[in-house]
Parts: C-alpha cells; sequence; structure tokens
C-alpha cells in the first residue's frame, strides 16, 4: 500500500502511537472539518462511505458502527484509531495523513481520544470518539466525565462526537432538578464546559448522534447530511487553524 501523502508512524513510550511529520512542506489556514457517520454494519455500505467522506473532504472521520476488519475500511489518505475493542459495538476514528495525530487514550467501553495539533505548539484539538448502546446504563457517560474532569486545559480544545442514545437528554441542561441519565448530561455539559451543537434529529425524531464543543468560540458550523443507513451523517467546521504537512512534489 502506497500512500500519497508523507508521513510516518513511531512509537511515544507506553505504547503510545503518533503519526510523525517526515520531510515534508507545511500546509497551514484551513479551518477543521469533522464528519461523523453511523450505521450497524459498514460491510455493504463502504463506496458509500468513501463517497460521503469525498463530498465533502472532512480532516476527521468517526465512524461508529459494528465490528469489521481494518482491511475492509483501510484508506491510504487517513490513518485509523479503533474504539472497538469488545464486542458491544464502538467504530474507528479517522484522521488525514496530513495532520499530525496521536492517540491519547482508550477506555474498554467504546471511548478514545485523539490530539492534533493546531498552529500553535500550545494549541491542539482532542477529539474524542465515543458510543453508548441502547441498553446500558450511566457508566459509559460517567467514564468519559471522569476522563476530561481532571485534565481541563484551555489552551486544549476538545471535541466529543457520537452516539450516547440519549433521545430524552436536554442538552441545554437543567442543573437543579436532575436525576439519572440527565444528572450525568448536566455533569458532562455544565462542569466541564461543553456546548452541543447538533440543533436536529439523527434517526427519525430523536437526536441521538452528538457533538460536543470546549470552547465554542471558534464555532463555524454544524450540519446534518443524508447518512449511509438509518442514522443522518453530521458535518463540524471549527474555526481554529491546523498544522499538516504533504509531501514535496518531484
Amino acid at each position: 500500500m502506497t500512500s500519497i501523502l508523507l508521513s510516518t508512524e513511531v512509537e511515544e513510550g507506553s505504547g503510545v502511537k503518533s503519526i510523525a511529520e517526515a520531510s515534508a512542506y507545511r500546509i497551514e489556514g484551513k479551518s477543521l472539518v469533522v464528519l461523523q457517520v453511523n450505521c450497524r454494519s459498514v460491510y455493504n455500505k463502504v463506496i458509500k462511505l468513501w463517497n460521503l467522506v469525498d463530498t465533502y473532504n472532512p480532516n476527521v472521520v468517526t465512524l461508529l458502527k459494528e465490528g469489521v476488519s481494518n482491511a475492509e475500511v483501510l484508506r491510504d489518505d487517513f490513518n485509523f484509531f479503533r474504539m472497538d475493542r469488545s464486542a458491544r459495538g464502538g467504530g474507528i476514528l479517522y484522521v488525514k495523513n496530513v495532520i499530525a495525530s496521536t492517540e491519547l487514550w482508550a477506555d474498554d467501553f467504546e471511548i478514545i481520544a485523539v490530539e492534533l495539533k493546531g498552529m500553535g505548539p500550545k494549541h491542539t484539538w482532542e477529539i474524542i470518539g465515543i458510543y453508548r448502546a441502547p441498553n446500558e446504563d450511566t457508566l459509559t457517560i460517567e467514564r468519559l466525565s471522569a476522563r476530561i474532569l481532571p485534565t481541563q486545559n484551555l489552551t486544549k480544545r476538545s471535541i466529543i462526537g457520537g452516539d450516547l442514545n440519549l433521545p430524552q437528554a436536554d442538552w441545554n441542561g437543567d442543573a437543579e432538578k436532575a436525576s439519572g441519565f440527565q444528572a450525568c448530561v448536566n455533569d458532562l455539559v455544565w462542569d466541564s464546559g461543553y456546548t452541543q451543537v447538533v440543533s436536529g434529529p439523527t434517526r427519525g425524531d430523536a437526536l441521538l448522534d452528538i457533538y460536543l464543543l470546549r470552547p465554542k468560540r471558534s464555532f463555524i458550523s454544524c450540519d446534518i447530511l443524508p447518512g449511509i443507513s438509518n442514522h443522518k451523517g453530521i458535518l463540524l467546521e471549527d474555526g481554529m487553524k491546523f498544522v499538516g504537512s504533504q509531501k514535496q512534489k518531484e
């Protein structure tokens, strides 16, 4: 397999993987575009998936689905990080090869965090992909909150994208009268400083697939698109500029 973009994978202690820049010229000044796609199985939808990616040209793709082999979802212009490490679902987080990216942590509850470099050395994105099955309790959300609360960093932008299967949730939060799942939502949104930006239903009449941003000041847009299953696709654009590298033309 030959990549048209120049990046190499290296080990950075404790088994953490990183995408390191090789000799290349820099790409700067582009905003970050993230596409979220949710489907029960991608086996017979691979062509539809990549057609969607080619249409909207995102920098990051979060693919939420049941387990599938690497060979079925590989593509040369993306590096990928898996978060389906048990039999319950999960997905893959793709990052364009031109963007330096590092896996920060992963959780058995179908949660993975990847760091992307921004234009300044102290300004980065933390992209978190998450899936919570409909019949699960609050533990997945509690684990996510525990991961992000101790590491709040005003110089690190954070985007959480995924399917939490919480159609009943009020993402504006009622901090005074909440219990159960709503209390977990309030803890995640209010205490951690996130804003939920998906404005309409993503499956039938229900809002299941969400994006949480922190901070919101560089937010540009969030559009709901035709998906490849009974879930809609979601396209997010954030105005913070990324740094990338691309192969020198011979």
